[in-house]
């Protein structure tokens, strides 16, 4: 921090000597170096202080940078989500054309005709009968 020489400190302890007189040098000297450890601990806390400070606004930037890219990786995943799901409310809003109707009409009505040969009967027969034998193998 300061440099100062072997010579100089010789010279400052000498003119202290000749100021204060030798019967409190040591008192003095040892206010001096008490004085002197506090400011070094004083300017380590400062240190310590400001290098812990910088630490955390490193870690803030750090954190708003992950946000910040979990933001856009969410989007990237959800955007494509959405585009699927508009597509599919879009095509579900959609009017059936002409020949879907008629497609629809004729079934309902052979449907409705004779429920038997289109298989409505065999349905539930088929739905009831994996329940039977569920239930006959538990017993």
């Amino acid at each position: 921090m300061f440099d100062v020489s072997f010579g100089e400190l010789i010279l400052i302890g000498a003119v202290t000597l000749i100021v204060v007189g030798p019967e409190r040098m040591p008192k003095v000297a040892r206010t001096a170096g008490m004085l002197l450890g506090r400011l070094q601990r004083f300017i380590g806390n400062v240190k310590a202080e400001l290098h812990q400070e910088m630490q955390m606004s490193e870690l803030a930037q750090l954190e708003a940078d992950l946000r910040k890219e979990a933001d856009e990786i969410q989007q990237s995943i959800h955007q494509p989500l959405s585009d699927a799901a508009s597509m599919l409310a879009e095509g579900a809003q959609m009017p059936p054309t002409a020949s879907e109707e008629n497609r629809v009409d004729e079934s309902s009505a052979a449907i409705a005709a004779n429920p038997n040969e289109h298989g409505q009967l065999d349905l539930f027969a088929n739905a009831v009968q994996p329940l039977n034998s569920a239930y006959r193998d538990r017993r």
